[in-house]
């Protein structure tokens, strides 16, 4: 099951968290309950099944025109006519005329997921120019009177255009089911439906039946008084404009004690984020008044640092709402419902400040990332490094590539440790006596496998591709023709790298390492896009980061040799 379909999953449970987290004191505390009047829906809304997963729509032209985006207008303005005009000139439709937009989930036959999104625009447009814009040598198809358009390679999606002033982008293959069957106009997701056509800039809605249940897995470890949340059959929520910056929340149940249950459990999941609010606060304040910090920080370190406070604060505010959630969160019916106004001030600010804020917390975003893509390269390093270990345990020796009668490399070692990776049924679908790229085996070849998949790619990298890979060579753990066992690493499992995320990535099916001669240079070990510093699983099986820059070539050549004998230097 896809990590989409797990993140909508527990929407129900975010959905309703979100309403005892943001609201403050002396808001609304009730909604109307009663549905909204029956609208009928315009043509992008009408696309949307109400049996569907769930939908999320836009009203871009509503948001724009808002006072909270009032210091965005305003530096959008200030690049003038002319650079708004060549805008629209390299853009098709012209960007100008983008009214709002409308993005929805189905699920196919076996239960996989099909995105799809509608744009809505004020002025009409050529579809084939459209089409030919963003596909290559598109070709046309008519379904139920709309038309599809279709690359003859090289894309991923297909267009279709229900009129010339929408546009509908879906995975390929699936826009004919899309258009060749009228939607389904009742279900759990009529209510958001009927709050969209109505008006309200932003809805989002998601039905909870719809979710397979392979879904909710991730929510196993919930307390079982928490799980009558997962009951309700659809959570809403819209955002209202009209005055005060207005949210409203609503989940529907079946039943009133459906209901009346998830209200309790509502409170139960209120004391749950206490715990864990208590938690991060601690982690937090540690930071903040470490004794060992450098002071004053230096310059990129202050927008982390104020950041920090302004967390510190949000976490003190949002634990006094997550104490009384009842006060907040209210039962109508066969529903729970939530409505909460964001202070004028707060979002004119916001507005004001946007551009500066996002300039100046943009260091700290980005040395976040990176340091969470890294310690996710770390665990699929730990992992591979255990499955190596395993490896030896069972046969009596390291991995090694796979060969054909003449000796020559056909299949990596990383396909051999697959049944170590939990991918037995993968390693059991290869030909091992083919080349990884032969008609039988290209196909295996090319799949996502996520332990060899490093998080610091670059994200356009094909999931068959990785940066894990051993050095190859005289001495090495991976000496071609040889059968290493550990207790031949005289030098030290401790002191020998066995696995390193380093260079260009490579098929990991493919016999594909990194070569490695003690008597010539080192070759480039740098990732692109992350110079300096790269991580290796140690024969022991630890990972550690290696900056780059503070290691000598000898040492390093030391590193990569499993009885050279050398003595490390203490760098």
């Amino acid at each position: 099951m896809t990590r989409k379909l797990r993140v909508a999953g527990v929407f129900s449970l975010a959905a309703l968290l979100t309403a005892v987290l943001l609201i403050r004191p002396g808001a609304e505390a009730v909604v109307n309950a009663a549905q909204p009047p029956a609208t009928e829906l315009p043509a992008d809304l009408a696309l949307v099944p109400a049996d569907a997963v769930g939908f999320l729509h836009i009203r871009g032209v509503d948001l724009w025109k808002h006072e909270a985006m009032a210091g965005f207008r305003e530096v959008w303005e200030k690049a003038g006519p002319k650079a708004h005009a060549a805008l629209d000139a390299q853009i098709v439709p012209k960007i100008s005329t983008f009214e709002r937009a409308t993005g929805f989930l189905l699920l196919d036959a076996r239960q996989e997921p099909m995105p799809f999104l509608v744009l809505r625009f004020t002025a009409p447009f050529d579809p084939a120019e459209v089409a030919k814009t963003y596909l290559a040598d598109p070709t046309r198809a008519i379904v139920g009177g709309k038309f599809i358009y279709s690359a003859a390679k090289g894309s991923e999606f297909e267009l279709g255009f229900p009129d010339r002033q929408h546009i509908v982008i879906g995975l390929n293959g699936t826009l004919t089911g899309l258009f060749s069957k009228s939607p389904a106009r009742s279900g759990p997701l009529s209510y958001g439906l009927q709050l969209a056509a109505g008006g309200k800039p932003v809805v989002v809605s998601v039905n909870v039946a719809a979710i397979p249940p392979e879904a909710f897995r991730e929510l196993k470890d919930l307390p079982t008084e928490v799980l009558p949340l997962l009951k309700a059959e659809h959570v809403t929520a819209a955002l209202d404009l009209a005055g005060a910056v207005k949210v409203d929340l609503r989940a529907g149940y079946k039943t009133a004690a459906d209901a009346q249950d998830a209200e309790k459990a509502v409170k139960t999941l209120a004391e749950l984020g206490r715990k864990h609010l208590t938690e991060i606060k601690e982690d937090i304040e540690k930071r903040l008044y470490d004794p060992k910090a450098k002071t004053p920080r230096p310059l990129e370190g202050i927008p982390e640092a104020v950041f920090t406070v302004f967390a510190l604060g949000a976490i003190n505010k949002t634990d006094e709402l997550l104490a009384n959630p009842g006060a907040h969160i209210k039962r109508a019916g066969n529903d729970l419902t939530a409505s909460f106004s964001l202070p004028k001030e707060l979002v004119v600010g916001a507005s004001g400040m946007a551009a500066f804020g996002v300039g100046l917390l943009l260091p700290a975003i980005q040395k976040t990332r990176a340091a969470a893509a890294r310690m996710q390269s770390q665990n699929n390093l730990k992992q591979i490094a255990l499955a190596v270990h395993n490896y030896e345990s069972a046969y009596g020796h390291l991995p090694n590539n796979v060969t054909d009668k003449n000796g020559k490399p056909i299949l990596s070692w990383r396909v051999a440790i697959l049944p170590f990776i939990e991918q037995d049924n993968v390693y059991r679908n290869f030909k091992l006596d083919e080349p990884w790229d032969s008609e039988h085996n290209k196909k295996f070849s090319q799949l996502a496998i996520k332990v060899f998949m490093s998080p610091q790619a670059d994200p356009a990298t094909p999931p068959g591709m990785t940066s894990y890979k051993a050095f190859v060579g005289p001495d090495t753990m991976f000496s071609p023709g040889k059968k290493i066992r550990f207790q031949d690493i005289s030098d030290g499992t401790s002191n020998t790298i066995m696995v390193i995320e380093a260079g260009d990535p490579v098929p990991w099916a493919k016999p594909d390492d990194i070569p490695f001669d003690p008597k010539k240079p080192l070759p480039k070990l740098a990732l692109p896009g992350v110079p300096d510093i790269v991580n290796a699983a140690f024969g022991d099986g630890s990972v550690r980061t290696l900056v780059m820059k503070g290691i000598k070539e000898d040492t390093m050549k030391a590193l990569i040799t499993r009885s050279g004998g050398e003595v490390l230097p203490p760098e």
